[in-house]
């Protein structure tokens, strides 16, 4: 199987893709599972950037009337600092939010620039922005969740964890929040809560098909095969064209033994990527289970050819 995330397409979306890297198998000899860090054959991902432009990066009302040449300096490099990240120069507008902060700190400004270095994948530094926001406004959602979104990058799950929470506590209405929570649930292994947090993005907004993909994988994990397969059947509704949904159904196929269906979704699935080691894996399995052996150590040699090392375990174990 397959995990991957990505952002909903609600106006109230706030977010960067997500990265799952941690390798997790289940105890059945059926299946394999190997999340990778992104399906790059879904072509229906919007881009944070996208987003953000119309959005994040707006201009602020100004301050009051003041005659203080630094206050009236400050607000003028903020806004030039919005416009270049408005254009997607985050390097030139962090120059100008740092000119702006030098002048007269605002939490606002912190908060633009955590972004900025989010978007540039600086995560330290956008904790270290996001903190100072939240140091000068307690009550700054939005650095909450960027905060969140850093620790995350940094695979700090417990710190990650309680910005999410400390945001979803103020906010229930932005999918990307629970979306991001149960990335966090997921790579803590606890699936019920990750299983919970996809609930709640789908009440918010079913529009994309990593929802159903991870929703279905977690339904997996929890042994809930048909609901699975329900989800897996959504997302391939969606886009026919995702490699995950279908070898994700695929094995959830394998564990209600209809073995031809499975068989079915794992040959679209190689069709779709032909350099998909994962599929060619399970494919074997599947063979195995129909008694093509022949096949099934072809498509094994093949998934080891690609490097999967799993393949060659079923190689030595059953091929002559």
């Amino acid at each position: 199987m397959r995990l991957t995330v990505t952002l909903p397409k609600s106006l109230i979306t706030l977010i960067v893709l997500m990265l799952f890297s941690t390798g997790l198998t289940t105890a059945q000899k059926t299946i394999t599972i190997h999340p990778v860090k992104k399906d790059s054959t879904n072509t229906r991902k919007p881009n944070m950037n996208e987003y953000y432009p119309d959005t994040l990066f707006k201009f602020v009302n100004p301050p009051k009337k003041t005659t203080d040449p630094k206050l009236l300096e400050a607000q003028k490099l903020y806004n030039e600092a919005t416009l270049k990240a408005r254009d997607k120069d985050y390097q030139g507008a962090i120059e100008l939010y740092s000119r702006s902060i030098a002048l007269f700190e605002s939490s606002d400004a912190y908060m633009k620039r955590g972004y900025s270095y989010l978007f540039k994948e600086n995560y330290p530094l956008a904790i270290q922005d996001f903190t100072d926001a939240l140091r000068l406004l307690a009550s700054n959602k939005l650095a909450m969740l960027g905060r969140g979104i850093a620790y995350f990058n940094l695979k700090d799950l417990n710190s990650a964890q309680a910005d999410l929470g400390a945001y979803i506590d103020l906010d229930k209405k932005n999918p990307m929040a629970f979306n991001y929570m149960a990335a966090v649930c997921y790579k803590k292994q606890d699936y019920s809560c990750a299983l919970a947090n996809y609930d709640e993005v789908a009440k918010l907004d079913t529009s994309y098909t990593d929802l159903y993909n991870n929703r279905g994988m977690m339904r997996h994990y929890l042994r809930d095969f048909k609901g699975a397969v329900a989800d897996y059947n959504n997302a391939i509704k969606l886009d026919s064209n995702s490699v995950s949904a279908h070898n994700n159904r695929a094995a959830a196929y394998m564990m209600l033994n209809d073995f031809q269906a499975a068989l079915a979704d794992l040959d679209i699935a190689i069709k779709l990527h032909p350099m998909y080691a994962d599929a060619y894996d399970n494919r074997g399995r599947v063979k195995q289970k129909l008694g093509d052996m022949a096949g099934a150590c072809q498509d094994w040699q093949t998934a080891f050819s690609m490097g999967l090392q799993s393949a060659r375990d079923m190689i030595i174990k059953f091929c002559k």
